[in-house]
């Protein structure tokens, strides 16, 4: 409908994306220019880029406001317009309803992602439209539901704003989903500001409400598994742990898909550092394999402490303590998690570290433990010895660590429905992507006289 009222007001349709000639504005309203400027010409993204860098130059926000706005009308819009119009109108001091509505336009524009919605809820709180704000954190929560951020940046809003709904929603969220460097302040805060908003509700006689409240809290404290190693002595012990799905969660790989997170690697002779802790907040039922290794150092006694928790908060808390004895090969020990309530991987970034670096990183997190000179002998011996094997050429390098990765070839795409803030549009975007190899090149490198 939009392009027949297009048709309508205009004898012909707009012409190609070309270069045009652009009007003369100076001592000019806004108003008498840029409408018609848009209705009649398309002209290229760029030249619309640099005439808005221009205007903003000249100090001429009202031209800038009126300019952007025009395009968009015309379906011109581009990405980077609504952030600048939002800017544009914070200059000329337009009413703060006005510029949300701008801000919330940032995510009704084509493929609203997580990011896109992050971004706008901090620039609403710029101008104090915390409401809007949380609005969209819940929304960044819906595209991506295990993400701690939404939560972490809502609770701060919701503690602002006394609403202990928002509260629980932001509090829940932080205790269930956020493992990150700075979890234990976090959650300390989720439970402060739900002391504060259920002593509201029971002083407005909401009890019903502050109950409904706790439960929440409480559902999102349990825990499906819980791994805690401690030990005394100036070594070293890792901790793995083989999920369901296949995932290791260890120092390698913090966070895996099956939901677990190695919130604490340690290591002597500090007896406050001498523990490792594992925990699984939502878990996939099955056969859980936890693994302990010696890595370096003297253990005391060498023995470890290991505490496993079934359902911890929950109404089948299952705690268990074993000292294990460690020696050359790994302590294995196999458990059962029957009530695990993960029913999807999570999504995580990958962070595995090469087994041939793994000396290296052991060495690099404990630079109070490292050998110097045993680490230059084995190097002058392994060098000595690629000397006297006969008929080998020095190559001027003595290793080569291989890459793997895959190229998408051929032709995808990809879609996603977005409903606005304001309830008003349901937009539909769809990205293709094409990809081609149209060369590969090999080539030969000398290693010891092989290619």
């Amino acid at each position: 409908m939009p392009a027949v009222r297009s048709e309508q007001r205009n004898s012909a349709p707009p012409a190609e994306t070309v270069d045009v000639e652009l009007p003369d504005y100076v001592d000019r309203k806004p108003s008498e220019v840029w409408p018609a400027f848009f209705a009649k010409h398309r002209p290229r993204t760029t030249t619309v880029r640099k005439l808005i860098l221009r205007l903003h130059n000249e100090e001429r926000h009202e031209h800038a406001i009126s300019a952007i706005q025009s395009a968009i009308i015309n379906s011109q819009a581009q990405p980077w317009m609504y952030e600048v119009l939002a800017v544009s109108m914070e200059i000329e001091g337009r009413p703060k309803k006005e510029v949300e509505r701008v801000v919330m336009g940032m995510t009704d524009f084509g493929n609203a992602d997580f990011g896109s919605m992050m971004y706008s809820a901090n620039y609403l709180v710029r101008f104090e439209r915390n409401e809007a704000a949380l609005r969209l954190y819940r929304q960044a929560a819906r595209l991506a539901p295990e993400r701690p951020e939404p939560y972490v940046l809502g609770l701060k809003l919701a503690r602002e704003l006394e609403d202990p709904e928002q509260i629980r929603w932001a509090a829940a969220g932080v205790l269930a989903l956020d493992w990150t460097s700075g979890y234990r302040q976090h959650h300390k805060d989720a439970l402060t500001a739900v002391r504060a908003a259920e002593r509201k509700l029971r002083q407005q006689g909401e009890d019903q409400a502050a109950g409904e409240l706790l439960e929440t809290i409480r559902q999102a404290q349990r825990r499906d598994l819980q791994v805690t190693l401690t030990w005394s002595g100036a070594g070293d012990l890792d901790l793995f742990v083989e999920e369901p799905v296949g995932g290791v969660c260890s120092f390698e790989q913090r966070q895996t898909p099956g939901g677990g997170v190695l919130t604490h690697d340690g290591y002597g002779p500090d007896p406050a550092n001498c523990h490792e802790n594992y925990v699984c907040p939502i878990g996939f039922p099955g056969e859980y394999v936890i693994r302990v290794r010696h890595a370096w150092g003297e253990i005391v006694g060498k023995r470890a402490r290991l505490t496993v928790t079934l359902d911890a908060n929950g109404p089948n808390e299952k705690t268990t303590t074993r000292t294990i004895q460690l020696g050359e090969d790994d302590v294995t020990l196999r458990l059962e998690v029957p009530n695990g309530r993960r029913k999807q991987p999570r999504q995580v970034a990958v962070h595995r570290i090469s087994p041939w670096m793994q000396p290296d990183h052991q060495l690099a997190a404990r630079p109070e433990q490292r050998d110097v000179e045993g680490i230059v002998r084995a190097q002058h011996e392994f060098e000595e010895s690629r000397r006297q094997r006969p008929g080998v050429r020095q190559a001027g390098a003595f290793g080569f660590a291989p890459v793997v990765r895959v190229i998408p070839e051929g032709s995808s795409a990809t879609g996603r429905v977005v409903v606005s803030p304001d309830r008003r549009y349901v937009r539909i975007g769809i990205t293709p992507f094409f990809s081609n190899i149209t060369d590969v090149e090999t080539f030969s490198f000398i290693n010891g006289g092989q290619p």
